[in-house]
């Protein structure tokens, strides 16, 4: 496969360009009215220079069938936002101005197709409307090369700036779009000596071309009217209101995801829509799925169809110098570039034959319990961070899990008859709940936003996010246990250190400083990632640390540790937590995993114990305690391998 230019614009790049607000909401409109509206959704998107190309490159068999994912490309969209609308609108003006003048100049010579005028007239600012911090693209002309085999529709944005003389005897397209510009952007310019020679050559003169123009400029108010992109731009306070309607576009865009990837049945569909969703929303054209084989190597696999000569590359989880084992032992997003020094060749090797110039290691659970490799080519250098990237991996995750594991993993505590509550009052009441979490959610994505960029504040608001999530997941779980037997956990691959210090920070200033509890963390560096259910395993530990602090009524100290150790023939990871408190009454020591009532009253159900045994088993890992005068020890025992999966190796990176 032949190496791409590294000069030329890749369509990740496309989709950072800025798109009219108007444009993109009158197209969301047309598109809830379904087929009905087809023709005028056509009409509507052909006025936005960045939509009209997007909507263009996508693969042919692209239809009515893939409403859902352009819903999300819609609603994901970047737009042109606050004071940078007085701007955008300016240029946005010429390109329609442009595209109008060069299609009339066609229908009225003859000499060349109108469709490909508008296009050309349309995108030839095209690189203006690129909203990203990256060296500027040296042609946007590259972008338009796959919509016309003999080059002539990038040419015309390549050379429409040049002086009209230059292309006295180039394509009629470039000329045409070459006059237009000049009409459109040069004052008095149909009087101009070279502009009557060129219209000259297109058998026309001065007169009729100025009425072509005052057409095309009266087209260009109508639609900059429709469009709210007139003159004169209202400067507003608005900027709050616009995060905030980006924040519910940004929610209506997982939606959608999530209604796209609903309709694959089975593994292959799932990765086949993955690969739509990759194409259509981030530009992406090249993509490889590596997995850890029966040897733990990571090896390419064929859900995502890629160059054959992948499949002879075998990388070790172990190997700290590749990209792809990096991406899985840190359980993170690595990028390689080509070039770099001291790069892995395997890795230089991979970009080679996709045909990339960089691509990003995006970890990825598999529906076999398996943690896979997702390799993606030229992305946005900030991709990983994007909010419709981490819809996408999720929607993408959720659809892979079977339907029995689609549901939160909480036991089932199944109410007795005596205790009275109707199941529908239940129903209506986790209903109802689920409303303010989703205010909650709403706002602490907004606060996010408000707070810049202080990694401190993001992080904390990102736990709480989490959580709020999590008692979402636990909430709509309690109805899903009543139809499904115990739903089996889906993994993920996850950090137990991370884990811990994640709670610890959480609970810091909520539980354990306003009971006077000094918190201590031990955690060994070795203890690899591994494939587990995030939220059972934070669920335990917040349950276990609940417990020890209430023994503790003044206060005392609370220590976490990890621990890798061999035990039963086997690798696993220990987790201990362990109080100072009085420890446990031989009475209740003796009966401490059973579901009894308990006697520290207000809302204690006596179950907390119960229910962390219930999960820890769950994880095919065994919870013990130990329990004296001088304070209680909880250890749980995790194996490093999961539904029979082979261990995960990793080398040591730091602390965690």
């Amino acid at each position: 496969m032949r190496e791409l230019p590294d000069n030329l614009l890749k369509k990740s790049e496309l989709t950072a360009c800025l798109c009219a607000p108007g444009v993109v909401a009158e197209a969301l409109e047309l598109l809830m009215r379904g087929e009905a509206a087809q023709a005028e959704f056509a009409a509507c998107v052909r006025c936005d220079p960045v939509l009209a190309l997007r909507l263009r490159l996508l693969p042919p068999d692209f239809g009515p069938h893939q409403q859902d994912l352009l819903r999300a490309l819609l609603l994901a969209a970047p737009v042109a936002v606050g004071a940078a609308q007085a701007t955008y609108a300016a240029r946005w003006r010429q390109s329609i101005g442009v595209a109008h003048l060069a299609q009339a100049l066609v229908v009225r010579s003859g000499v060349a197709d109108g469709e490909a005028a508008w296009t050309a007239g349309l995108a030839h600012n095209l690189a203006d409307y690129l909203d990203m911090d990256i060296a500027p693209p040296a042609h946007a002309a590259d972008w338009l090369t796959e919509l016309d085999t003999d080059g002539w529709l990038a040419d015309a944005v390549r050379y429409h700036a040049e002086p009209l003389a230059r292309g006295r005897a180039a394509h009629p397209l470039v000329r045409i779009v070459q006059l237009a510009y000049q009409l459109v952007t040069r004052a008095d310019a149909v009087d101009s000596v070279d502009v009557r020679a060129a219209l000259a050559a297109l058998q026309m003169g001065a007169g009729e071309a100025a009425q072509l123009l005052a057409d095309s400029q009266i087209q260009t108010r109508q639609l900059a009217q429709r469009f709210g992109l007139v003159d004169a731009m209202a400067q507003t306070n608005g900027a709050g209101f616009d995060r905030l309607a980006r924040l519910y576009a940004g929610q209506a865009a997982q939606s959608a995801l999530h209604s796209h990837f609903r309709r694959a049945q089975g593994s292959e569909q799932v990765f086949a829509l993955l690969q739509d969703a990759l194409h259509a929303l981030f530009g992406i054209e090249r993509a490889c799925l590596f997995a850890p084989a029966t040897d733990s190597s990571l090896r390419l696999t064929p859900l995502i169809p890629a160059a054959a000569g992948l499949r002879a590359l075998a990388i070790p989880p172990d190997d700290g110098h590749s990209s792809l084992s990096r991406a899985l032992a840190r359980s993170a997003p690595q990028l390689f570039e080509r070039g770099e020094a001291d790069a892995a060749l395997v890795d230089d090797q991979i970009a080679r034959l996709l045909g990339v110039s960089r691509f990003m290691c995006q970890p990825l659970a598999l529906n076999d319990g398996l943690v896979g490799v997702l390799v993606v080519g030229d992305p946005l250098p900030d991709l990983s961070m994007s909010p419709l990237w981490r819809f996408t991996l999720a929607e993408c995750g959720e659809a892979l899990m079977p339907v029995s594991a689609a549901v939160a993993p909480v036991p089932a505590v199944p109410l007795a008859q005596g205790d009275g509550i109707p199941r529908d009052r239940v129903r209506r009441a986790i209903h109802e709940v689920a409303n303010p979490l989703t205010i909650m959610r709403n706002y602490v994505n907004l606060l996010s936003d408000r707070l810049g960029t202080d990694s401190a504040v993001q992080r904390d608001l990102g736990i709480i996010g989490d959580e709020i999530e999590r008692v979402a997941r636990i909430v709509r779980g309690i109805t899903a246990a009543e139809e499904s037997a115990s739903p089996a956990a889906a993994l993920e691959l996850v950090s137990v250190n991370s884990i811990v210090s994640e709670l610890v920070r959480m609970a810091l200033g909520t539980l354990f400083t306003p009971n006077k509890v000094n918190v201590q963390i031990d955690l060994n560096p070795d203890v690899p990632p591994m494939p587990l259910h995030k939220d059972l395993l934070k669920q335990v530990l917040f349950n276990l640390a609940k417990n020890a602090v209430e023994a503790m009524h003044a206060g005392g100290h609370l220590k976490f540790t990890t621990r890798l150790v061999m035990a039963e023939g086997q690798r696993q990871v220990e987790i201990e937590v362990a109080d100072t408190g009085p420890g446990l009454p031989s009475a209740v020591a003796s009966h401490l995993f059973e579901p009894v009532v308990s006697e520290k009253g207000g809302d204690h159900a006596g179950l907390g114990l119960t229910i962390s045994r219930s999960l820890v088993e769950r994880m095919n890992g065994h919870l013990s305690c130990t329990s004296t005068p001088q304070g209680t020890h909880f250890l749980i025992r995790l194996p490093t391998l999961q539904n029979g999966q082979a261990p995960l190796t990793t080398t040591r990176y730091g602390s965690m």
